[in-house]
């Protein structure tokens, strides 16, 4: 750092995202073959690597991977459906048809050259074909296999026929059914039809074991550097999914506790819960006994609610407390807009009774002022890509800040096949002849 250069102005000079092409990439020495069908969680799985620099080739059967169709409304842009052009990132992409022995002979051809293979395959499908784990590894032993699955490779489930979706992997993962309004005492689902289990944001059930994977794959190559060798990578998605169930597996084990819906609360904090305001709602947390008791403060409750005698945060943790106190709060938060009580945190952090202690008291924020957030604009987040086929597109990106090896996204997507000719001609030599007998065969 230069002398008199402040830090912020240093981390943006040297981790700009914008400037991330004059800089090298981490993985460009990897090649990466992303077989992975019909699932979000292999596509982001690559993603993340691609990002990183990664050679990753996509390889898809002649009509395209289903996951190219997943779009909201059924909206196209240039053929394409919206969810692709995001995770169709930095990828090249071929046709391969794997149910042909000569498809599976030429797979093999470019895992001689390959670091990474992600599959998604049921189990056993890939080693029924001759184009297993086992048998790769024959022809390349640094060969890093990493298969995502329902239920993984081995177990009671294993073989069940039960699609790998994003909301199945939410509901078996025992997420879903916390997540959601808490049904009030005493009433049914007909009196309160809101009160059902809820899906959280979009794909998150194929995303987070897919950044799993995407770990466990860098912890394998970083591995094979003083070993020499390659392994098998297995994981389950809910059971990955689950691992966000947070203390719920310990506090079972440990007591039979069987946690439930809470809605907005949390059994384990207090302030922390979403609150309605004039205009939408705003997200407050506490987590200490002098944060619950500055909020009382800034809504003028010291008094009335006795805030003095509160000797222990435990108390306010139990259900039938949150329960008593939370429409309380409710109704001190509608009084204000969500900027006024942000601001009146601010200010008491301050000048207030408790300061520099306040509560945290965040806007609840829409899709479009995320969208608008100056942060974003300021930090690359939500700058568009240029890309050559389907022109000025904005992706989330760039979630990396890195001063030597920064992420980027080089294009968006690519058309079904569109990377046949570059592809099979650089690594096995295939040139316009022979790609045309492979495509009348039906194997490209």
């Amino acid at each position: 750092m230069e002398t008199g250069q402040n830090w912020n102005d240093w981390a943006k000079y040297n981790s700009d995202p914008r400037m991330a092409h004059v800089r090298p990439e981490a993985l460009d020495d990897i090649i990466v073959l992303d077989l992975s069908s019909k699932s979000f969680a292999g596509c982001y799985c690559s993603s993340l690597l691609a990002e990183f620099g990664a050679q990753v080739i996509r390889i898809e059967p002649s009509e395209g991977d289903f996951i190219r169709t997943c779009t909201p409304y059924g909206i196209l842009h240039k053929g394409e459906g919206l969810n692709y052009l995001t995770e169709g990132r930095n990828k090249s992409h071929i046709t391969l048809n794997l149910r042909e022995p000569e498809g599976r002979e030429i797979l093999k051809a470019l895992v001689v050259q390959a670091d990474v293979l992600i599959e998604t395959f049921l189990p056993g499908v890939m080693n029924d074909w001759g184009i297993g784990y086992e048998q790769l590894k024959e022809i390349n032993p640094k060969l890093i296999f990493a298969s995502i699955t329902a239920n993984g490779q081995f177990g009671p489930l294993s073989q069940s026929r039960m699609p790998d979706y994003d909301n199945i992997i939410q509901a078996k993962s025992g997420i879903q059914q916390g997540t959601g309004e808490i049904m009030p005492e005493g009433k049914t689902y007909d009196d309160c039809p809101w009160a059902v289990p809820t899906k959280a944001g979009p794909w998150i059930g194929w995303a987070q074991p897919a950044t799993f994977m995407a770990v466990g794959i860098l912890a394998a190559l970083h591995w094979r550097e003083s070993s020499g060798e390659g392994q098998a990578l297995d994981v389950a998605t809910y059971e990955a999914y689950a691992r966000f169930d947070d203390v719920n597996p310990v506090w079972y084990h440990g007591s039979g506790f069987v946690s439930e819906r809470f809605g907005s609360l949390d059994k384990g904090a207090w302030l922390y819960c979403f609150s309605p305001t004039k205009d939408g709602a705003v997200f407050l947390g506490g987590l200490r006994l002098e944060m619950w008791q500055a909020f009382a403060d800034i809504v003028g409750k010291w008094e009335e609610w006795e805030v003095d005698d509160w000797k222990d945060l435990t108390l306010f943790t139990q259900k039938e407390q949150q329960l008593k106190w939370s429409p309380l709060i409710f109704a001190e938060t509608q009084k204000y807009t969500s900027d006024q009580l942000v601001a009146m945190s601010i200010e008491y952090g301050k000048t207030g009774r408790l300061a520099p202690v306040t509560p945290v008291v965040a806007p609840v924020c829409s899709p479009l002022e995320t969208m608008k957030d100056e942060n974003w604009k300021e930090r690359g987040v939500l700058t568009p890509v240029k890309d050559p086929v389907f022109g000025d597109v904005v992706v989330a990106q760039a979630q990396h800040k890195m001063t030597e090896t920064p992420i980027r996204t080089k294009w968006v997507c690519r058309p079904v096949g569109y990377d046949n000719g570059h592809v099979y001609l650089k690594h096995l030599g295939f040139g316009p002849a022979k790609l045309k007998t492979l495509k009348t065969a039906g194997v490209v």
